[in-house]
């Protein structure tokens, strides 16, 4: 396979990739991570508004205010709240508070969110190919 020139393209490849030899590969991954001690992200991201969450914050660089997050995913503030707080538990966001009135706070993805923002273009590769077939 030629090197790709771009996430894109590399992500391309991986959707191009025979489905067998994709879930052979995701199986061995898997297979090997279950031998690790390793946070459990998977079931942070099972979570009610966590993917949202996530790619809202993952995909900039910038900080972003809670009241921003909360009109762009709809989530309930305790939800959003709840979320925010795992996700800087998990180091995925830092959250810096600012001693203000109103109460201003921000969060901004660590590298490790950053390092998760290729998936989320992924998705939606997959979505453009599969959405109205899957």
């Amino acid at each position: 396979m030629a090197q790709p020139n771009s996430v894109s393209d590399a992500l391309e490849a991986l959707l191009e990739a025979p489905s067998e030899d994709a879930l052979e590969a995701a199986d061995k991954v898997d297979s090997d991570l279950e031998t690790e001690e390793s946070p459990d992200l998977l079931e942070l991201l099972e979570r009610r508004h966590a993917l949202a969450v996530l790619r809202a914050v993952a995909t900039t660089p910038d900080s972003r205010r809670f009241s921003e997050l909360e009109e762009e995913i709809g989530a309930a503030p305790s939800t959003l709240s709840a979320r925010l707080s795992e996700f800087t538990e998990a180091g995925l966001l830092e959250r810096e508070s600012y001693d203000e009135m109103p109460p201003r706070v921000e969060y901004r993805p660590t590298e490790a969110a950053t390092a998760l923002a290729p998936l989320f273009t992924y998705l939606r590769l997959w979505e453009s190919r599969y959405g109205d077939d899957a």
